[in-house]
């Protein structure tokens, strides 16, 4: 294996919270949506965070690798521009977002 190849990896996570669920299955269903769009639009891996015994808020975490810095942040840009056009829907509202792109080598 060439390890000369670049690696970048970028890394987001967005707190939100779900104003008009009343149950997990309310909270499950806003969630899986955002989790399965995002999979699909931008080849990202996808993860609720938690916390589980709350109803009304999220953590969703996004992860993706890539052979350039550049592609990755556009990557992660178009997810925010994405998750926050949703949001305009009323589903949710984003209350922080946080992203990151780096180079395997600084792991």
């Amino acid at each position: 294996m060439d390890n000369d190849l670049p690696l970048w990896i970028a890394a987001a996570r967005f707190s939100v919270i779900i104003p008009y669920a009343a149950s997990l299955k309310d909270r499950r269903r806003v969630v899986r949506s955002l989790l399965d769009g995002t999979r699909q639009r931008f080849s990202v891996s996808a993860a609720d965070l938690g916390p589980a015994d709350t109803h009304n808020a999220a953590e969703l975490g996004f992860a993706a690798c890539g052979s350039s810095y550049s592609e990755l942040l556009e990557r992660m840009a178009s997810l925010k521009k994405f998750l926050c056009q949703r949001e305009d829907e009323g589903d949710f509202e984003i209350t922080k977002s946080l992203s990151e792109v780096f180079n395997n080598g600084d792991l």
